[in-house]
């Protein structure tokens, strides 16, 4: 039988030490008694009564397996979904505020004077809301001189008849009876220019003349409307 290790094989270990250093120490004073009790004609077998010090005993619980290594990490799964995920864990989501539905803002009709005097005093007929708009810088810079009404801002088409819309689409403007916001009537030219992809109808002319009379300023908000009378086709610039 082999010498039994002692306690005080272990007095040169620090308890609060590093338990693999721990297990290099307990492999080294094995190896030295296997060594002396070989020397001495003993058999090489390695025998442990003694009990070990408590902290040896809790190395299992401190990331240790019974072989004196390190515990393998538990790999974490990665999550299914998009992206680099790093660790494995699924980052959380931010979740999104709902957004309030906003509620829809009537769009302002033709104040009543406008009503009166086209219908009554103009005989006008057919009143339909081609655009409200804000003016842009252009919409009031005399160099520009003119007043566009985008397609894609425009409420409806059917202000215009077949014939007109065709006429237009292929570079035919018409002069037009223009009731300026102080209601006082001028002729404008109306035609239709196609930019690329985007196109627009615009008010030319006479149009620098009721930007100065009315003194429109750019971001005020007005409404252009189509009326017919005898046929023709008359508009009307509404402030809001």
């Amino acid at each position: 039988m082999v010498e039994l290790l002692s306690r005080d094989d272990f007095k040169h270990i620090d308890p609060n030490g590093d338990p693999f250093e721990w297990l290099l120490q307990i492999a080294k004073f094995e190896g030295e008694k296997l060594q002396e009790n070989h020397d001495h004609g003993r058999s090489n077998g390695f025998e442990c009564n003694a009990p070990l010090p408590e902290f040896l005993c809790k190395k299992e619980s401190m990331g240790f397996d019974n072989n004196g290594g390190k515990k393998p990490k538990r790999k974490l799964k990665e999550e299914d979904g998009d992206g680099d995920w790093g660790s494995g864990l699924k980052p959380k989501l931010k979740r999104r505020k709902k957004q309030k539905p906003q509620s829809l803002i009537p769009t302002p009709d033709m104040p009543d004077r406008f009503k009166r005097y086209i219908l009554e005093d103009m005989g006008g007929s057919g009143l339909v809301l081609v655009i409200q708009k804000t003016l842009f810088f252009s919409d009031v810079n005399h160099t520009a001189s003119r007043f566009s009404v985008p397609f894609s801002q425009v409420k409806s088409h059917d202000f215009l008849t077949k014939i007109e819309a065709d006429g237009l689409a292929h570079k035919k403007p018409m002069q037009v009876c223009f009731l300026d916001p102080s209601m006082e009537k001028t002729t404008m030219t109306f035609n239709r220019w196609d930019m690329g992809k985007n196109s627009l109808y615009v008010m030319i002319g006479s149009w620098n003349s009721v930007v100065e009379s009315n003194k429109l300023k750019k971001d005020e908000i007005v409404q252009l409307w189509s009326f017919r009378m005898n046929s023709q086709l008359c508009f009307a610039l509404v402030r809001v």
